[in-house]
């Protein structure tokens, strides 16, 4: 079967409100990131934040296409390619929905830099202002897990079989950096978590597909759960 992809781009005419823009003038250096949806619309807005003394930075992050596009998984310091040496007071967003700010949330908390995080829906022009609160739950679940996953001795790594997900490699690294424990591969298309209560003799869960998994995905859980990259970062 063939098949062919192409950018859901939107048709509409945007602009930042003069609200927003009252709100967004608090802030000298922004920077900027948005989804492939309005990526092509991004110009004039910028062009709007540059008439009111606004700095603007951004990147091309890891596995986009594109400047300024950003991805659901780019949650890790370092994923958004910036440059160390140029600060920010704040990001902002372009588009709609929380998963994608939620996303540059989880990288400023593992930059230990914290700052807000803007999002402006160009459809409905509203303006929301997220910061390490709007996480809180999810990072002491991950402090949690990760203290349940060191005291472990047996550890079982969900691997999915999915194209651009599929990271066997990470299951040889954890063995080569923890020694003292036993790891178990689980393999499949698809990760099942009610399949977990099958293996009573696993202590805690390493996930190698998606890394949003790790995160949002553990307030569910009753099985400690953490994210392969996580593990291979612990001291």
């Amino acid at each position: 079967m063939k098949f062919m992809l192409i950018d859901a781009k939107y048709k509409g005419k945007i602009e930042i409100s003069k609200k927003a823009l009252s709100i967004l003038k608090n802030y000298k250096t922004i920077a900027v990131y948005t989804t492939t949806q309005f990526n092509h619309k991004l110009k004039p807005l910028l062009e709007q934040l540059k008439k009111i003394n606004i700095k603007i930075i951004s990147s091309q992050p890891e596995r986009t296409d594109l400047q300024f596009q950003i991805l659901g998984c780019d949650i890790y310091y370092g994923n958004l390619n910036l440059n160390p040496k140029e600060e920010v007071d704040a990001y902002l967003y372009i588009g709609d929905g929380k998963f994608h700010p939620r996303a540059l949330l989880f990288q400023e908390n593992d930059s230990e830099k914290n700052k807000p995080v803007i999002t402006y829906n160009p459809i409905s022009n509203k303006l929301n202002i997220f910061d390490e609160k709007d996480i809180q739950k999810v990072i002491n679940k991950e402090k949690a897990n990760i203290k349940r996953f060191l005291m472990s001795k047996k550890v079982g790594v969900l691997i999915t079989t999915k194209p651009g997900q599929e990271h066997f490699h990470y299951f040889k690294k954890l063995e080569e950096k923890y020694k003292n424990k036993e790891f178990y591969a689980f393999i499949a298309d698809s990760i099942n978590f009610s399949e977990m209560e099958n293996f009573p003799f696993i202590q805690t869960w390493i996930n190698t597909a998606c890394p949003r998994i790790g995160k949002e995905d553990t307030l569910e859980l009753e099985q400690a759960l953490i994210n392969a990259e996580t593990a291979l970062r612990l001291r």
